[in-house]
């Protein structure tokens, strides 16, 4: 796909992973914003690919978390599959809506990577008092908890939606996004036990050294 720079807003999610050999390494891609560039859609993406690691115990890379994107393409919730070209001015770009720029490290504490998060959300071709929001989640904890916020907030709005006007197309789109909030709920869960146990196990090390 080209991203012509004369139409349509954009989703782009930026990685920057760090290897055990402590090389860095970067990878940006983009989509069209409609209709599942936006934070509910993209974020869990991105929770699939921390449990991937976590499962395969593998570090994060840029090669494998382009992979896991493009293998989206053409899924029934698509993911960037794109090279942005204009990786480090994406928060400058009038185009840009959705920026979903991610650190990640591997685990330390559990076998899920550490993961830090930056989340832009704007007007595009911003006038005069245009909306723009940046925020910062720290902590693969915290990233999952926006995940599961955000989907969990598309569900209630797709929910009124279907309210409204009770379109099939409204009510499967709905029962996705009941889907992907069930699942992303699971993930937090899991991750938050693998840090409670983890954090036992420190406690009980350091009782037993005293």
């Amino acid at each position: 796909m080209h991203l012509d720079p004369r139409r349509g807003a954009l989703c782009v999610i930026q990685a920057t992973s760090t290897t055990p050999s402590g090389e860095a390494e970067f990878v940006s891609l983009a989509m069209p914003t409609a209709p599942y560039g936006i934070p509910a859609w993209q974020l869990p993406t991105v929770v699939a690919y921390l449990h991937t690691c976590c499962d395969l115990k593998k570090p994060p890379t840029a090669a494998s978390f382009t992979a896991h994107l493009r293998r989206r393409a053409g899924a029934a919730i698509p993911s960037p599959a794109t090279d942005y070209p204009y990786a480090y001015a994406a928060v400058h770009d009038e185009r840009v809506a959705c920026l979903i720029s991610l650190v990640m490290t591997p685990g330390q504490e559990t076998a899920w990577p550490q993961a830090s998060l930056a989340l832009l959300q704007q007007e595009t071709r911003p006038l005069r008092c245009s909306w723009s929001s940046l925020e910062h989640e720290r902590g693969t904890l915290a990233v999952l908890r926006r995940a599961l916020r955000e989907a969990e907030a598309e569900q209630c709005r797709l929910a009124d939606l279907v309210r409204q006007n009770p379109h099939p197309a409204a009510t499967e789109l709905h029962h996705l996004a009941q889907r992907v909030t069930q699942w992303t709920r699971g993930m937090h869960d899991m991750a938050r036990a693998a840090h409670t146990t983890a954090r036992a196990t420190d406690a009980r090390r350091a009782l037993r050294a005293i």
